[in-house]
């Protein structure tokens, strides 16, 4: 079932992008006029299904390029935000960074990237992250076994 709310959808039933750019007006608005008190962060993904016309959450995922491995980034405070929002909501958080390659593809298939993928247990799981020991962490996917992991949540 194709979820029909009136707005514009592609075959698949997904929203479209509408303006290939992103608006920053509010982050700017929110950064220059709220105390150091009020947080925030954005959500990259929030993944969920509707079946039998209700909706079912199933995981908040954070989206960084590869080369984005430091310490500072995968650990920060807004990755620790996103991962008690998750589990308070009762489903998983995947931390995963991309790389696109370089290969001539065929239009009708996905655009090939390698991605790893990190499922932090706990805050100290994050907190105890290392680059140094990025392996450790992040387990390697190509694209079909990434897109598998997706479809199954």
């Amino acid at each position: 079932m194709v979820y029909d709310d009136g707005l514009t959808r592609d075959d698949w039933g997904k929203r479209t992008d509408k303006t290939g750019t992103r608006n920053l007006a509010f982050n700017y608005w929110h950064r220059k006029f709220l105390s150091n008190k009020c947080y925030t962060t954005d959500i990259d993904f929030y993944e969920y299904r509707i079946v039998s016309g209700k909706f079912q959450p199933k995981a908040l995922v954070e989206v960084k390029q590869f080369h984005v491995k430091q310490k500072k980034y995968l650990a920060s405070a807004n990755i620790k935000a996103l991962y008690e929002l998750a589990k308070r909501a009762n489903i998983r958080f995947f931390i995963v960074l991309y790389e696109p390659l370089d290969e001539v593809r065929d239009e009708k298939d996905p655009p090939p990237f390698r991605f790893w993928l990190w499922e932090p247990k706990s805050k100290e799981d994050i907190e105890s992250y290392n680059e140094e020991q990025f392996e450790r962490f992040f387990q390697k996917m190509d694209n079909d076994e990434f897109i598998d992991l997706m479809e199954n949540l």
